[in-house]
């Protein structure tokens, strides 16, 4: 189990990496070519679609996952119905988009013209598409064909952003349509190749899958619109007490910290459908404690040498425009340390059947991640904004953590801290890396 796990991870965290650095790449392009501001409204702009998508996609995705890896349901009818969900999630999402442009937009996404939030609900159907589609293949556990398209998508989006905004200098609107195009082209591939891999299409709807993929979708549903406000709530806040401008910065450092998320959602990514699919309790008990305490080991590694660097990076990559960037990034940084170790555990916890016990944790942090937003924004700007983040998200793993250890019968410090027997974990990703050619 753990050298399977170890392959894929690998595979997932290479993968990744390259959609993570195609991430900044983007982001460096807009935010030189159309400046903090500029930045800001692209990203509040596409923040709708978002939020929209975290609201109404209800967990089926998950769902797919899940039944997929039980092998309660057979991947040829789940993806018949996630291209049925699909339709008409897409229909109710961009209504609801609509109803919002044209009736609270002016309150909620202030300094934002309506003609880019319009244009971003053009992302919506072919997002849905492609992470339903590609939720069956994770299913299946065809990683590697799932990290190829996650790949695609995000190079082809790079790609267009490149020919569009330093080729043409078509601007925000050029941004928000190289995203849409993205998900169009990569996903009709997508599509073919996951029916090919399910061996057909059950296009025939099934009360019993309709009504556990809702159920159990749900509860995950819940967690991820809490995790989505948890992650961006701060965000919408931030253009409230302040401006786009702001929001561009603050945006720049939260890209930037998140990309130590690489890791736990590597690992996290593959750890799923494989707990969904244990059924050995000493496998369960001891695989993710040694995934949750060395993806801290190493991410605590990295971190550091990201908060050493930081105002280097920040300058070479975005110019003295964005240098406010660096304290929050920095501030953010200790937030995602805990954010990596709970999302290693989050997802054991949701694997295990009780996603509702994630969604009373994450809605515990929103709340404090909410009213310390509200109390230092003001006072402080973007750097309390980061730091809200960083409180929050340390208690959201201090509980997580204990939760944790009461389900699975271990003890804490064997899940944050590392063991000896850690050795053979290393000697498997070596073994990868170093593997000799045939």
């Amino acid at each position: 189990m753990i050298g399977t796990f170890t392959k894929n991870t690998l595979i997932t965290f290479i993968t990744r990496v390259l959609t993570a650095i195609f991430g900044i790449l983007i982001t460096i392009v807009i935010a030189r070519t159309l400046g903090a501001g500029g930045q800001g409204i692209y990203s509040l702009a596409i923040l709708l679609p978002s939020t929209l998508l975290i609201f109404t996609v209800f967990g089926v995705n998950v769902s797919s996952i899940f039944y997929i890896g039980k092998k309660e349901y057979h991947p040829k009818e789940v993806l018949g119905h996630n291209l049925f969900f699909s339709f008409f999630i897409s229909i109710f999402t961009i209504l609801l988009g609509l109803v919002i442009i044209f009736f609270f937009s002016n309150k909620i996404f202030p300094g934002v013209e309506k003609v880019y939030l319009f244009l971003a609900l053009s992302i919506i159907p072919f997002n849905i598409f492609f992470e339903l589609v590609s939720s069956v293949l994770l299913g299946m556990q065809k990683i590697k064909k799932y990290n190829l398209f996650s790949f695609s998508q995000s190079f082809l989006f790079l790609f267009l952003i490149i020919i569009l905004i330093l080729g043409f200098r078509f601007g925000i609107k050029a941004a928000i349509l190289a995203q849409t195009f993205s998900f169009l082209f990569v996903g009709i591939v997508l599509f073919f190749i996951a029916k090919k891999e399910t061996g057909g299409l059950v296009f025939k709807l099934s009360k019993n899958y309709c009504r556990d993929a809702i159920s159990y979708g749900f509860k995950n549903y819940l967690g991820g619109v809490l995790n989505f406000l948890h992650y961006r709530i701060d965000m919408f806040l931030i253009n409230i007490f302040l401006n786009p401008i702001a929001v561009g910065i603050y945006y720049i450092a939260v890209r930037l910290a998140e990309g130590i998320w690489l890791i736990s959602l590597s690992a996290a990514t593959v750890l799923f459908p494989k707990v969904a699919s244990e059924t050995d309790e000493k496998n369960l008990k001891e695989f993710t404690p040694l995934v949750c305490r060395n993806i801290l080991f190493i991410t605590f590694l990295i971190a550091i040498l990201l908060f050493i660097s930081s105002r280097w990076i920040v300058l070479f990559f975005y110019s003295n425009e964005f240098l406010d960037a660096v304290l929050p990034f920095q501030i953010l940084l200790i937030g995602t340390l805990f954010t990596s170790g709970w999302r290693i555990l989050a997802n054991d916890i949701s694997a295990r059947g009780k996603p509702m016990l994630n969604n009373y944790v994450i809605g515990f942090s929103v709340i404090l991640n909410t009213i310390l937003n509200i109390i230092y924004i003001p006072k402080f700007g973007i750097a309390g904004a980061a730091f809200t983040t960083a409180i929050s998200h340390f208690a959201l793993f201090l509980i997580t953590i204990f939760f944790y250890a009461k389900i699975s019968h271990n003890k804490i410090k064997n899940i944050v801290l590392p063991q000896k027997t850690d050795i053979l974990f290393y000697k498997n990703i070596l073994s990868l890396i170093k593997k000799p050619k045939k």
